[in-house]
């Protein structure tokens, strides 16, 4: 699975810096990025979904059949941002740091900065197993994608 999934995060960003945010930067086109986010979920089935043959679901949306587990699973945890809330778009939650056990659903890759070249250093995900505190599960989080590795659901 991580072979797929960094084919397609690589693929997704050099398609967007080479070819859509030049074009948008001449002329402001906001459509131009509507016609983005198209063409970046019918790479995503392509490249992810037909190539692991797993269930196609709308890019952005939670990908169940993802699991995004950390590659560091040490008792000191790997940096993550939670979101206050389920799903605010505050990523300030008291909890910093990952504990060993926690797995997540892959929703996205993710730039602070959509309108700028973009890098897709963040995962964002879902909690689906946090040993320890059941309250988190559920929440929507950001992992530097250097941290985490990429497997099918069982």
């Amino acid at each position: 699975m991580d072979e797929f999934m960094n084919a397609f995060r690589l693929a997704s960003r050099e398609l967007f810096n080479n070819y859509f945010l030049k074009a948008y930067l001449a002329d402001e086109d906001e459509e131009f990025f509507e016609q983005f986010q198209i063409i970046e979920e019918h790479l995503f089935a392509a490249l992810v979904s037909t190539r692991a043959e797993i269930a196609q679901t709308r890019y952005g949306a939670p990908q169940e059949d993802i699991v995004v587990v950390a590659q560091l699973d040490s008792k000191w945890g790997i940096p993550i941002m939670l979101n206050r809330d389920t799903d605010s778009g505050y990523w300030d939650h008291d909890i910093d740091k990952t504990v060993p056990g926690c797995t997540f659903t892959f929703m996205r890759f993710f730039d602070w900065d959509q309108r700028s070249y973009a890098d897709n250093r963040y995962v964002r995900v879902i909690v689906r197993e946090w040993p320890g505190n059941d309250s988190l599960v559920g929440k929507q989080a950001l992992i530097e994608t250097h941290y985490v590795t990429y497997r099918k659901a069982s």
